[in-house]
């Protein structure tokens, strides 16, 4: 019995029935019998507990078993963030934790052997262990993945193969849990939020959300999310004006270019950034399965301000050809999941079609056939085209705009035909009524060949 190496275990005690438990993509509601889940596979994952099935508040934290110290090594610390961040030790011992259920709080808390019933406790659970095993009472990761084919378990890893210690500290916006085995982990809730978001999350005020975000998921009050800065109402270099400031609301390349390169530590001069596109990627992958899990809605914002920065590029498509079939790769596999999430993901924000996606991808493809004009064989054409094949296939869409009827002819019941009409069909292509206009603002004082010069353009329709 002392040779016994016990699987990779999260142990719950004390965890009420009747709890919402959830591990990675899978989930299920915890019996007077479950005390744990077991056989964890090595890489990073995602436990959650709500109260009920269904719209409750949830509370999370990320962990990772196996060795910590080679993702750190795999994804390099930015600059910007190497002197905030808390160094992650080295896990020592069995890949045993102890979560406990805080009553108060509804939520768990990994166990610390600070006191003497907390010591006792942790060693009177691990001593318990394989007895847990032979009755039943843990849930088996491994053999569930095994009745689906192992085909979670494979997603899983590629919609975390991005993430890494530094992302998560940054986005937590704090210093990780270390428990006594130095095994740190990170807290999330449903209610946690960025700033800008705290004021827009459904049914509760800016204050009211803080409230509540400080209540769960650690001792001390939660800090907000730390996104990546994406404004996409500002994407050109500061000092910038006339057709330099119009071509880069156009095409938001430098945008794109200026966040990679701020969280990329190799440098500026590096022709290397894959330290910043994994910032950007690890980040999409992290809001898409908060969404998916928690239903933050913040994380939701900020995954469709990433997209919006990324799917309106030009020049960058082929700058960083690899980077974008990563995130259309990702994207593809994202939204095959995307059911998982209660109610749907395009419900979850009111766009019951989908339409803020359509439209991005819509609009990206003419960019990349642009950008990729004489390229023969492209890693991001073969991965739009695998894109643009699901979403045909899955949701109706078309995504070519000259393949869309704009105008036609249809019979109705009593034989009559009558003319149809697809209203704003120009608005995406700034054509007809939505075509921008050259204003002359001089007033003839003299300036208007100044801006004319400029090229001042005003996309707004014409009366």
């Amino acid at each position: 019995m002392s040779n016994f190496q016990p699987p990779p275990t999260v142990l719950l005690p004390h965890l009420p029935a009747k709890t919402l438990v959830g591990i990675d993509l899978l989930s299920f509601t915890s019996t007077e019998q479950f005390h744990g889940i077991t056989d964890l596979p090595a890489g990073w994952h995602f436990l959650y507990t709500g109260t009920t099935s269904n719209f409750s508040l949830r509370c999370g934290a990320w962990f990772y078993v196996g060795d910590i110290t080679h993702v750190e090594h795999t994804h390099a610390q930015s600059q910007n963030d190497a002197h905030d961040q808390q160094p992650i030790v080295r896990a020592q011992g069995w890949e045993v934790r102890i979560w406990k259920w805080n009553g108060e709080t509804e939520t768990l808390l990994p166990m610390l052997s600070n006191t003497d019933e907390n010591r006792l406790e942790i060693m009177r659970s691990k001593a318990n262990l394989g007895r847990l095993r032979q009755m039943g009472a843990l849930f088996g990761y491994r053999s569930e993945q095994a009745q689906e084919g192992d085909i979670r378990q494979s997603d899983w890893g590629k919609l975390t193969d991005r993430l890494s210690p530094q992302i998560l500290s940054r986005i937590v916006g704090g210093e990780a849990h270390i428990d006594d085995d130095g095994r740190p982990s990170w807290s999330i809730t449903s209610a946690s939020s960025a700033a800008r978001d705290a004021e827009h999350i459904p049914g509760l005020g800016a204050q009211e959300a803080s409230n509540v975000t400080g209540r769960f998921g650690s001792e001390k009050e939660e800090k907000e999310l730390q996104f990546l800065p994406v404004d996409l109402k500002r994407t050109w270099r500061e000092g910038a004006i006339g057709r330099e400031r119009t071509e880069a609301a156009q095409d938001r390349s430098w945008a794109l270019g200026d966040l990679i390169q701020r969280y990329n530590n190799t440098g500026p001069s590096s022709s290397d950034q894959r330290q910043g596109e994994n910032h950007i990627l690890g980040e999409l992958q992290f809001c898409f399965l908060m969404v998916l899990t928690l239903m933050n809605y913040s994380c939701l914002e900020q995954w469709k301000r990433l997209l919006g920065l990324i799917l309106t590029c030009r020049m960058a498509i082929r700058e960083r050809e690899g980077f974008f079939k990563d995130v259309l790769e990702l994207l593809l596999l994202q939204l095959q999941h995307c059911r998982d999430v209660e109610g749907g993901l395009f419900e979850m924000d009111g766009d019951y079609d989908g339409n803020f996606l359509r439209k991005l991808l819509t609009g990206f493809r003419p960019l990349m056939n642009e950008a990729l004009d004489g390229v023969a064989d492209s890693v991001v054409k073969n991965q739009m085209d695998a894109l643009e094949q699901w979403v045909r296939a899955e949701y109706g869409w078309e995504l070519r705009k000259e393949s869309i009827m704009r105008r036609g002819m249809m019979q109705l019941e009593d034989g009559e035909q009558v003319e149809l009409v697809m209203t704003g069909a120009d608005e995406d292509d700034e054509t007809g009524e939505y075509a921008p206009v050259i204003v002359d603002t001089g007033e003839g004082d003299g300036t208007a060949a100044s801006d004319a010069d400029h090229d001042i353009e005003i996309s707004t329709p014409v009366n």
